[in-house]
């Protein structure tokens, strides 16, 4: 088997429809879809009548939403058999090309996981490029700003199998209960292990309410800046030492205030 797409799904009935059949119409054959749900109601069954779909509905950590989704990544990497895996939230989309295009480029062995520029679409804004830059690949950026991979989605990574099973042995992820799948394996694989960012317009990132991003993003919240310091830990764990920038000591100033409310 050349891919597994693990599609990772809670409470998503509006968009999951979408997600399934957008990996069921690939233009590439060799692959399976295993679909982890921890939702309140299972999927329809019209969305996996599909023979390369295989469907588990699991027991939800509603505690910490981003190890619900870790733990449903991990029970579906047991569960499958590709040697290339493909991350997918139930929200998210991929192109009819996807596939055939990451076996092209995957003919390069040396590559040990990718991520592909994705295109964010909404309900009022459709297929609209991706305005993310990689600017935190910019040397200033990291030695005087904050010292951090570029991360574009869980759905736009794709990742040797064996690469991933050693990233649940090493890094212990369900520590991090602030930090998704996507933060925790592009900082580990930085330090390890080649990371390509090719293609784009193969994988459709949905924006709205619900998504786990927004959670994070306001700096007027107490989370956010939880998860500030949680990263910072988490990478002093992988490099044994800080980087003393700005973001060093802008989070831990923050921090040590917002702790106490």
């Amino acid at each position: 088997m050349k891919f597994s797409i693990l599609i990772n799904t809670h409470n998503q009935s509006s968009f999951i429809g979408e997600c399934i059949n957008s990996c069921i119409n690939q233009d590439f054959q060799d692959y399976e879809i295993i679909i982890t749900d921890t939702s309140d109601q299972k999927i329809n069954k019209k969305y996996i009548k599909s023979k390369k779909v295989n469907y588990f509905h699991l027991k939800s950590d509603a505690k910490y939403p981003v190890m619900d989704q870790m733990n449903q990544v991990l029970f579906g990497l047991n569960k499958s058999s590709g040697k290339y895996i493909c991350l997918l939230d139930g929200d998210d989309k991929f192109s009819k090309k996807k596939l055939k295009q990451l076996s092209y480029i995957l003919k390069d062995e040396k590559i040990d996981i990718n991520q592909d520029l994705p295109i964010i679409f909404s309900k009022n804004r459709k297929n609209e490029q991706n305005k993310i830059k990689n600017y935190k690949n910019n040397h200033f950026y990291k030695s005087a700003l904050i010292d951090w991979p570029q991360v574009y989605g869980t759905s736009t990574i794709t990742v040797k199998r064996k690469i991933l099973k050693l990233f649940f042995k090493k890094m212990q992820p369900f520590k991090w209960n602030y930090l998704a799948i996507d933060v925790q394996l592009i900082l580990f694989c930085s330090f390890f292990f080649k990371i390509e960012n090719k293609l784009n317009k193969i994988t459709f990132k949905r924006k709205h309410k619900k998504n786990l991003d927004d959670t994070f993003s306001n700096l007027m919240t107490k989370a956010y800046w939880v998860r500030r310091k949680m990263q910072l830990n988490l990478n002093f764990s992988i490099k044994k030492k800080n980087t003393l920038n700005l973001d060093f000591f802008v989070t831990n100033l923050v921090y040590f205030v917002v702790r106490f409310f």
